[in-house]
């Protein structure tokens, strides 16, 4: 359970930076952020299976 809500919690934070970021940082720099992201949640579920 304590697992559970630490990941939660990480989750709201890395939301909490993001929308703070969003309002200094411009469009370009988001869509590579997405391509990161994207490329993360590849290897992690390649890794798992």
């Amino acid at each position: 359970m304590r697992k559970r809500n630490r990941t939660i919690g990480g989750i709201i934070a890395c939301c909490g930076v993001m929308v703070v970021l969003s309002l200094v940082l411009p469009t370009s720099f988001w869509w590579f952020v997405l391509g990161v992201f994207l490329i993360c949640i590849g290897i992690s579920v390649m890794r798992r299976c």
